[in-house]
C-alpha cells in the first residue's frame, strides 16, 4: 500500500513540475513588458527560478514513482534525501516570505510610481489597461487621476466611464494589499506543501527499509 501511495503522490508531484515550468516559460515570453515595470531589478531571475524549480521536483518526482514501483532501494534513497533537502528549503522559502514581505511591497510601489509616469509612453496605456481591469482598480490613488478621461478598463462594462462609475481603489493600494496577501498565501502553501512532503519523506524511508529487509531475506 506504501508503494502506490508514494507513487501516485510522486505521479501529482511530477504533474506539479511541469506546471510550474510552464509557469516559468510563459512568464520568460512575456519578461520584456515586466522589465518595463521593474527596471532596477533583474526580473529574468524569477522565471528562471520557476523553470529550475519545475524541472527539480519534475526530477526527484521521478525517482520516487520509479524507486517505488520498481523497488529500488537506490532509487528510494536517492529521492528520499532529496525530498529532504527541498523540504528544508522550502521552509526556508517561507520563512523568507514572511520576513521580507514588506520590502517586497515597497519595491512594488516604487515599480507601480515608475510606471504611472510613463502612462503615456508607448503601451504604457495598455498595460495600465490590464493592470486597473485584473485588480479591478483605477489611477495610482483613485479614478481622480486620470484628470482628462476615465479609461475603460476603470469601470466593469460600463459603455461610459466616469469617476462614479469607476473602481474606487486605487492600484498603488490595490497591487500592495495583493502583494501581502500573495505573501502570506505563497508561506502558508510553503510550510503546508512541506508538510505533506514530510509525510512523504517518512514513508520513503519506511519502503527503502523494507525493500532493503526484503533483499537481505532472498540474500
Amino acid at each position: 500500500m506504501v508503494k502506490y501511495i508514494l507513487f501516485v503522490f510522486n505521479l501529482l508531484c511530477a504533474l506539479g513540475g511541469i506546471a510550474i515550468l510552464a509557469v516559468g516559460v510563459a512568464f520568460f515570453l512575456r519578461i520584456a513588458d515586466i522589465e518595463r515595470v521593474f527596471e532596477d531589478w533583474n526580473v529574468q531571475v524569477v522565471p528562471i527560478l520557476f523553470i529550475v524549480i519545475g524541472a527539480i521536483i519534475f526530477i526527484i518526482a521521478f525517482f520516487g514513482c520509479c524507486g517505488a514501483i520498481k523497488e529500488s532501494h537506490c532509487m528510494t534513497v536517492t529521492y528520499s534525501t532529496f525530498l529532504m533537502i527541498i523540504l528544508l528549503l522550502q521552509i526556508i522559502l517561507a520563512i523568507v516570505v514572511f520576513v521580507y514581505i514588506g520590502d517586497i511591497q515597497e519595491a512594488t510601489k516604487i515599480a507601480i510610481d515608475r510606471l504611472w509616469t510613463k502612462r503615456t509612453d508607448e503601451g504604457g496605456d495598455k498595460i495600465w489597461d490590464g493592470i486597473q481591469s485584473t485588480l479591478r482598480c483605477c489611477g495610482l490613488n483613485g479614478p481622480t487621476d486620470w484628470l482628462l478621461s476615465t479609461p475603460a478598463s476603470c469601470c466593469d462594462g460600463a459603455t461610459i466611464c466616469t469617476p462614479l462609475n469607476a473602481f474606487k481603489n486605487g492600484c498603488r493600494d490595490t497591487l500592495n494589499d495583493f502583494i501581502y496577501t500573495s505573501g502570506n498565501v505563497i508561506g502558508a502553501v510553503a510550510l503546508g506543501v512541506a508538510g505533506i512532503e514530510l509525510v512523504g519523506f517518512i514513508f520513503a524511508c519506511c519502503l527503502a527499509n523494507s525493500i532493503r529487509n526484503q533483499s537481505r531475506r532472498y540474500a
